[in-house]
């Protein structure tokens, strides 16, 4: 195991989230719309029972100061962190 290998925090999230997406991407393609990627990502996670939630808005503050723009990730994973899945 090489020094990245052990510092990667939430090793095991991290490889079931890429597999994952790797399953959708080997399943579906190249040049498929995002919004199916989206949707299919959402089905591959409820199958591998990983915890998620899709296109949660989460304020942003600058300097103690809320935004009216708000951060929407494609998915939160596991309530503690914030995965951007990107194909």
């Amino acid at each position: 195991m090489t020094p990245n290998e052990r510092d990667l925090p939430f090793k095991e999230e991290v490889y079931a989230i890429v597999g994952a997406a790797m399953e959708v991407s080997n399943e579906l393609g190249a040049g498929v719309l995002e919004a199916v990627l989206q949707e299919a990502l959402e089905i591959e996670l409820a199958q591998r029972q990983i915890p998620f939630a899709a296109q949660v808005p989460i304020q942003v503050l600058y300097k103690g100061n809320p935004l009216t723009k708000e951060y929407i990730p494609d998915f939160i994973a596991w309530r503690r962190c914030i995965w951007v899945i990107r194909f």
